[in-house]
């Protein structure tokens, strides 16, 4: 039998952390409310719904460069020690003409003024702005903020980055990477919103020190289990007194003494109804963050980058001149009223292809060299030009085809999809035009969903039910946050035992 000493430090030490967790319990409870609120009716989820800017605002011939593919790919040998590309892309951005090489599909990408030759990244913010003002329709830049960004695209650690804030008929925050001015991410109203509440509230992210923060997080999380866990004996240990005590003492005690009575009465219910579940969400919740936190690079696929890839185009290679590409292509081209936004000469395996760009918000045209269309690549090929991407060149299977969200363009675009016989078991989803590799799903990242879904109260299949059960469950812990207070109350006095 338990002695009442041990069952005063129990009590005790439940008291202690009850009033130590109050407030990160409040914090996940209000957050994970709001978060819901905030995604309740959004489109797209927290990737949004945004209107790409076509073209770009001035009509820019891109066979105006007058530096030639060929003569960049000399200087990026010979000054760089690059022996091959992934691909090289001549493109129109406001008043400039770029070319962008890629010098393997991972890496940071260099950016070079196609008019003078002069190697422009990192983009200063004066041509971050350029781009960021003509990304959306109706928006212009209000603001810049010099920033790094994680991205599962890249091999480095954090994409130097800038946010950019735009106002308009689009007001947005939006990520675009100083290498390319690529966009990385983009962040309206809502998804700022959730990011804020998400970040500082429920995975109290306040730096970009992860592991210092995750170190709090967990630490934060075992105090609410032990919590939980103290609460469970109480109330086992206490339930055959609690009737007796109440009724013989109640009716006669101040208001306040009863009043706190019906609070630890109230409170020992909801802890035993809510504390499991509680205690469930936390355990599923320290797994989420893991994956999207410290092990984010194995979860997002980063771990199957094959960093010594030694495909696509040497860099002595004799590329044909925009001119005669756009000349040569001509025929196979639709009805244009404005010109051809960018031209990318890549590889599709051992053979050269050309992207053509005639819309910023729509997937490239992508032709042979000898100016005939490929409407889409072979799956063999396409799986086969994977393969060079993933570590150990591994074999792979068939899987499918299905439209996968390109963060790119804001929008699903056709894909193959592979699994790989890597070590992460890795499912490899390819643009059915270009090859390029749009989204690494490994074994770790599929069975994320179930727990996600187990976070969230994604039960049922029934969005009104599944919300009607989270908010239960948020309403339980508000109520033992609320009643434990209450019991708690320094100016109430009362004996434990």
């Amino acid at each position: 039998m338990t002695s009442a000493k041990t069952k005063g430090r129990v009590a005790t030490w439940h008291r202690w952390l009850g009033w130590i967790m109050v407030i990160p319990l409040a914090g996940w409870v209000v957050s994970a409310a709001v978060m819901t609120f905030v995604t309740m009716n959004a489109q797209n989820g927290l990737a949004g719904v945004y209107r790409l800017n076509p073209y770009n605002s001035v009509d820019l011939p891109l066979s105006a460069a007058t530096v030639t593919p060929d003569a960049l790919l000399t200087r990026i040998k010979s000054e760089y020690g690059i022996d091959r590309l992934f691909w090289l892309r001549l493109q129109s951005r406001g008043p400039h003409l770029w070319y962008v090489a890629k010098p393997t599909p991972t890496s940071l990408a260099m950016t070079f003024d196609a008019r003078s030759g002069e190697r422009l990244d990192p983009l200063p913010d004066s041509l971050l702005e350029v781009v960021a003002g003509e990304a959306l329709i109706g928006s212009s830049v209000v603001g810049l903020k010099d920033a790094t960004e994680y991205n599962r695209y890249y091999d480095v650690e954090r994409v130097p980055a800038a946010w950019v804030d735009v106002a308009g008929a689009q007001p947005a925050r939006l990520i675009i990477s100083r290498d390319e001015g690529r966009t990385l991410r983009r962040l309206n109203i809502e998804t700022q919103r959730f990011e804020w509440w998400y970040r500082t509230f429920h995975v109290n992210q306040f730096s970009a020190n992860i592991g210092l923060w995750t170190t709090w997080l967990y630490a934060c999380a075992v105090g609410v289990l032990l919590l939980t866990a103290f609460g469970y004996l109480l109330f086992w240990w206490r339930r055959p007194r609690s009737s007796q005590r109440q009724s013989g003492n109640e009716s006669a005690a101040p208001s306040h003494v009863a009043q706190s009575a019906r609070a630890r009465s109230l409170h020992r219910k909801l802890g035993v109804v809510g504390g499991g579940t509680l205690s469930l969400q936390l355990l599923v919740g320290s797994y989420l963050w893991l994956s999207l936190g410290p092990l984010e690079d194995p979860f997002r696929g980063k771990t199957s980058f094959n960093r010594s890839w030694a495909a696509g185009f040497s860099t002595e290679s004799t590329l044909d001149p925009p001119g005669s590409v756009l000349e040569r292509v001509s025929p196979n081209l639709p009805k244009l009223s404005r010109p051809v936004q960018a031209v990318e000469w890549r590889m599709g395996g051992s053979r050269p292809i050309w992207a053509i760009t005639t819309r910023l918000d729509e997937v490239p045209l992508v032709f042979h060299s000898d100016g005939t269309p490929l409407d889409r690549l072979p799956s063999e090929l396409a799986g086969a030009m994977a393969r060079q991407e993933m570590i150990g060149t591994p074999a792979f299977a068939y899987i499918g085809s299905s439209p996968q969200l390109y963060m790119d363009l804001n929008k699903p675009i056709p894909t193959y999809q592979f699994r790989f016989e890597d070590r992460g078991k890795t499912d490899v989803f390819v643009s059915q035009t270009t090859g390029q590799i749009i989204q690494r799903r490994p074994q770790f990242w599929r069975i994320f969903t179930p727990f996600l879904d187990t976070h969230t109260f994604a039960i049922t299949g029934s969005k009104p039910i599944d919300t009607l059960l989270l908010a239960i469950f948020l309403l339980l812990v508000l109520g033992m946050l609320v009643t434990g207070v209450i019991v708690q109350l320094p100016f109430i006095k009362r004996k434990e035992f």
